[in-house]
């Protein structure tokens, strides 16, 4: 399961409250209106940017370019805007609950339970950015794996210690029909059209 930092905004007198959340690297994952049903007035001032004080614009597309965003579609803007500037501070409550960056949050993500005890060992090792490096990558580590049968899971100590996280894995390569590598089918087309 992705780790995901969780934002309540509360509206202090309108009867709204939206639930944001963001994965560990600042990416909206999730909006929820969990009480109360938006009006058209605020679906307007949610979903659409303002114009910063002493902007010029000479057309259309310069006022679009200039538009600052109102809806925290990321998570820079919850927290520079909506929990730092007056006008948002009047009018929403907003509470923060952080991703859980435990180990048994890992243990659990990772899911091969082999060797806790060293595994445990080897995290409490780690500095807070490897830990959040650690749980950005598992994901594409397990898809690498899924993508890859013939390579085997390693236990969580390992991939720890060995800094695995920090591994570069191959893209997929660009398949054009049946052919996988372009001088491959140049050189075919020539030995054939002989």
């Amino acid at each position: 399961m992705e780790q995901l930092t969780t934002y309540r905004a509360q509206g202090k007198e309108i009867g709204l409250i939206f639930l944001f959340k963001y994965d560990l690297n600042g990416n909206l994952k999730l909006f929820e209106i969990c009480e109360g049903v938006l009006n058209k007035e605020q679906r307007h001032w949610l979903l659409t940017g303002y114009l910063p004080e002493g902007v010029k614009f000479e057309n259309a597309k310069q006022l679009l370019a200039q538009l600052e965003p109102r809806f925290p579609d990321e998570e820079k803007i919850m927290t520079n805007i909506w929990m730092k500037d007056e006008k948002y501070t009047k009018v929403f409550l907003v509470t923060v609950s952080p991703a859980d960056l435990s180990f048994d949050a890992l243990w659990n993500l990772y899911d091969y339970k082999v060797s806790r005890q060293d595994a445990e060992k080897q995290f409490k090792k780690l500095k807070p950015a490897e830990i959040i490096k650690c749980f950005t990558e598992i994901p594409f580590y397990l898809d690498h794996l899924k993508k890859n049968p013939g390579i085997g899971k390693l236990h969580l100590a390992t991939y720890i210690n060995k800094k695995r996280y920090e591994d570069e894995r191959p893209q997929a390569a660009m398949k054009v029909g049946k052919v996988f590598n372009p001088m491959l089918k140049d050189l075919a087309t020539k030995k054939t059209s002989k």
